[in-house]
């Protein structure tokens, strides 16, 4: 199960919304940080020397030594709602962890389908609630 943390001013969610919502979806030791894009800016120029905002960042800590996801996502959160792009943002930082990039047309296919299929998972488990 991920911990989220919410460092966001007036977040229309709440953590435990989005862990209920990513529960059993996202393996291994995964923190998720909902933040501003201020913060993702200096995120992103700090540790990838690119002076902008960006709408989700991931680091990945397992250092390949594990078989599991080890690693913080982090989220611009204000692209709540809808709650389905959140999550697309959130699963797709997971999928960098777990392996997966975008790098040709068919990498961002699969990546795409796999977003995709855990958001539908996700949204699955709101209705049937």
């Amino acid at each position: 199960m991920a911990d989220i943390s919410v460092i966001l001013e007036n977040p229309g969610f709440s953590a435990e919304d989005l862990q209920s919502l990513t529960e059993n979806l996202l393996e291994g030791s995964v923190e998720v940080v909902l933040t501003d894009p201020g913060y993702m800016r200096v995120i992103n120029r700090n540790y990838r020397h690119i002076d902008r905002a960006t709408d989700v960042l991931s680091f990945d800590l397992s250092l390949g030594e594990e078989d599991m996801p080890d690693g913080t996502i982090y989220v611009d959160g204000r692209l709540f709602p809808p709650i389905e792009a959140l999550l697309e943002r959130i699963f797709h930082g997971y999928l960098h962890l777990k392996g997966y990039s975008h790098n040709n047309e068919k990498d961002t296919a699969i990546m795409n389908r796999e977003v995709n299929s855990l958001v539908a998972h996700a949204i699955g488990k709101q209705v049937g609630n």
